[in-house]
């Protein structure tokens, strides 16, 4: 067996290199960081609040959810029904309603995919006693 390479090969060969470079693997695609959502709580009705929840990812779900009352119970905004959910990239208004007016809440927005997990921080938010104004005349 011969194993000499032949002076036109070995040419062709170091040329491509200078061209081109030496052959490399590309990197295994990268799996961007998974955020917590974009949440905003507004006071919209007596007893009512709205959550706006943005998912900034490219997987998985989010979701808003509160500790009310006394002994701060857990609950989630929409009851946790399929239109409440924000899927990857997707913007969502869900409500929490039948608070105690004049009451306190804390809230937050989280988001899942498979093993990972991302909460925004908690925050307290005041529940209406009577509808916000709209500053529009006979409302």
């Amino acid at each position: 067996m011969n194993s000499r390479i032949s002076g036109p090969l070995l040419v062709a060969t170091s040329a491509a290199v200078l061209a081109f470079g030496p052959l490399a693997v590309a990197p295994a695609a990268a799996i961007t960081p998974f955020e917590v959502p974009a949440i905003s709580f507004t006071g919209t009705a007596a007893g009512t609040i709205t959550a706006t929840l943005a998912n900034r990812n490219d997987r998985g779900w989010c979701w808003a959810e509160a500790g009310v009352g006394p002994n701060s119970d857990h609950v989630f905004f929409g009851e946790m029904a399929p239109e409440s959910l924000a899927g990857p990239g997707q913007t969502i208004t869900t409500t929490l309603e039948g608070l105690e007016p004049g009451t306190t809440i804390t809230a937050r927005g989280g988001c899942v995919n498979d093993a990972e997990f991302a909460f925004s921080e908690k925050v307290t938010v005041k529940v209406p006693t009577a509808k916000p104004a709209t500053g529009s005349f006979g409302s």
